[in-house]
C-alpha cells in the first residue's frame, strides 16, 4: 500500500472521529447524559454553535474534522519517525493529541479576537486555551483508534515509508529526507494551514449568522412603531450627531453664557398640517444677558444617527421670524425661538427621535427625545432668538 494512501486512511480516521464526537455530543446535549459529555465526549469547538441557524451547526464541525485530519497528516509528514524511536502507535496517538489542540486553539483565537472587538481587553483571556485543552483531551481519549489503524497498516507493509514506519517489532525506521519528502511535507503543512484558516472563517461566518438571527428575532418580538416608521436597526449605517459644529459661539462679557442662561426644549405643538417645537433661553442669573442670532439644531433618527434634514433660518406657518438682532434678556425672563415644519408621512421612513440643540453654533449641543414627524429629506425652519412675550401662556 502506498504511503500516501496509508497516511490518508489514518488521518481520515482522525477527522471522522472528530466529526462523530461532535455529532454525538450534540445528540446527547439535551439529555441527562449531558452532565458527563465533556468527560467522555470532549470537543474542541464552540458548544453553543448547535443553536446557530442552518447550515452552520453541521458545517462548522465538518470543517473542524477536515482541519483535524489535515493537521494530523502534516504532523506525520513533518516529524521524523526516528525522533521517537519509530514507535508508530505512540507517534500517531501523540499526533492526534497535537492536532486536537491546534484545532481547538484556532477556535480559541477566533473567540478571543471577537471578545477584543466587542468587550475590549477586559475579557480577552476568558476563552483563551479552553478549546485547545479540550481538543488535546479529545486526542488523548480517542487517539488510540487511529494509532491502532496505523499499526495494523504498518504490519501489512513491507517497505518503511516517511510518515508511517514499519511496525515497532521490525526495528526499522523511516529513511532520510530527500527533496521529494521535503516537498511533500511543505505541501502537507500548507494544506493544514489552509484548513485552519477555513475553520476560522467558517466559525466567524456562523457566529455572524447567529447574531443576525438574534437581531431578526428581536425585531419580530418588538411592536411596530405606532407611526409606521422604520424599526430601529442597530446595524444600519450612518453618522453620529455631532455634539458641536463650527461657529463663533457665545461671546462678550454680558453674553448669555451657560453660567447665566439655560436652553430648554419644549414639546411639539401642532395645528392641522403644521408643527412647531418651541425653544426657550431662560436667564436664571441676577443680571441681564445678551444674545443674538439663530439657535443651532439637528436631529437624530431611530438608529441614533444624524437625520438628513435641511434646517433653514426663517419663519413658518407656526411662527414668524423677526430676524437676528441683539436682544437683552432681563433676569428671570426668557428669549424664544420656534422650529416649524409641515406635517409629513412617517410610513416606512427614518424619522426624528431626538433633537439636538445649542444656543448658538459653536456651543455644545444638548439633546432630548422627541416624537415628531420630521422625516429624512425634510425641511424645518427655525426663527432667531427673540424676547418672550410675558403675556403669552406658559408652554
Amino acid at each position: 500500500m502506498r504511503d500516501g494512501v496509508r497516511r490518508g486512511i489514518v488521518s481520515g480516521t482522525v477527522g471522522a472521529l472528530w466529526l462523530a464526537t461532535a455529532l454525538i455530543a450534540a445528540a446527547i446535549g439535551s439529555t441527562p447524559l449531558a452532565r458527563v459529555q465533556q468527560a467522555v465526549l470532549p470537543t474542541g469547538g464552540t458548544p453553543f454553535m448547535w443553536s446557530w441557524p442552518a447550515p452552520w451547526p453541521l458545517l462548522v464541525p465538518l470543517v473542524g474534522a477536515l482541519a483535524a485530519a489535515g493537521v494530523h497528516a502534516a504532523i506525520l509528514r513533518v516529524i521524523p519517525a526516528a525522533s521517537i524511536g519509530g514507535a508508530v502507535v505512540a507517534r500517531t496517538w501523540l499526533a492526534a493529541v497535537a492536532a486536537g489542540a491546534v484545532v481547538g486553539m484556532t477556535v480559541d483565537a477566533v473567540l478571543v479576537f471577537g471578545t477584543l472587538f466587542t468587550h475590549g481587553w477586559a475579557l480577552w483571556a476568558v476563552d483563551l486555551g479552553s478549546r485547545a485543552a479540550s481538543g488535546a483531551y479529545w486526542g488523548l481519549l480517542y487517539g488510540w483508534i487511529p494509532a491502532l489503524v496505523a499499526h495494523r497498516l504498518a504490519r501489512h507493509t513491507a517497505t518503511p515509508v516517511a510518515g508511517l514506519p514499519v511496525a515497532p517489532e521490525s526495528g526499522a525506521v523511516a529513511p532520510g529526507r530527500g527533496p521529494s519528502t521535503t516537498g511533500g511535507a511543505l505541501i502537507a503543512v500548507g494544506v493544514a494551514v489552509v484548513s485552519l484558516m477555513l475553520l476560522g472563517s467558517v466559525h466567524l461566518a456562523g457566529n455572524e449568522a447567529a447574531q443576525a438571527q438574534v437581531r431578526a428575532d428581536a425585531e419580530e418580538t418588538q411592536p411596530a412603531p405606532a407611526d409606521g416608521s422604520l424599526r430601529p436597526d442597530p446595524e444600519a449605517p450612518g453618522d453620529a450627531v455631532p455634539e458641536r459644529v463650527d461657529g463663533g459661539g457665545i461671546t462678550g462679557t454680558d453674553a448669555c453664557t451657560p453660567d447665566r442662561a439655560m436652553m430648554l426644549i419644549h414639546d411639539v405643538d401642532g395645528a392641522t398640517g403644521h408643527r412647531a417645537l418651541p425653544l426657550e433661553l431662560m436667564n436664571f442669573s441676577e443680571a441681564p444677558c445678551v444674545i443674538e442670532g439663530y439657535p443651532d439644531i439637528a436631529f437624530g433618527d431611530q438608529n441614533g444617527h444624524l437625520l438628513a434634514v435641511t434646517v433653514e433660518h426663517g419663519g413658518s406657518f407656526m411662527g414668524g421670524d423677526p430676524g437676528p438682532s441683539r436682544i437683552t434678556i432681563p433676569p428671570g425672563r426668557s428669549a424664544r425661538a420656534i422650529i416649524g415644519w409641515d406635517a409629513a408621512s412617517t410610513h416606512g421612513v427614518l424619522v426624528a427621535r431626538t433633537i439636538w440643540g445649542a444656543t448658538l453654533p459653536g456651543e455644545t449641543r444638548g439633546s432630548k427625545p422627541v416624537d415628531a414627524d420630521i422625516v429624512e429629506g425634510g425641511t424645518v425652519a427655525v426663527t432667531a432668538w427673540h424676547l418672550d412675550d410675558p403675556a403669552s401662556p406658559e408652554e
